[in-house]
């Protein structure tokens, strides 16, 4: 699967550094818990296990409160005050 293969727009798509994955939310919990993202075998990624390439704009909002989605900057350049 490559990402031009994928419709954008209903599919999240997750890469664990080898593989692109179809994923889809869980059916919502009791208690107002967090998503946790699935494919269609029934496995289940956590979000320290992939990374999202792209996902519907409407499932943002879940995905951040999920933890699959951050406000951390991608950059990783490495920084050095060398003043010190």
């Amino acid at each position: 699967m490559t990402l031009s293969d994928i419709d954008s727009s209903t599919d999240i798509i997750a890469s664990d550094g080898y593989t692109l994955h179809r994923l889809n939310p869980s059916p919502s919990y009791p208690g107002d818990r967090p998503p946790v993202l699935t494919d269609a075998n029934g496995r289940t990624f956590h979000p320290w296990e992939v990374e999202l390439r792209r996902w519907p704009p409407g499932t943002e909002a879940e995905l951040r409160r999920g933890g699959y989605l951050s406000d951390r900057s991608a950059d990783t350049e490495l920084w050095c005050n060398c003043a010190d």
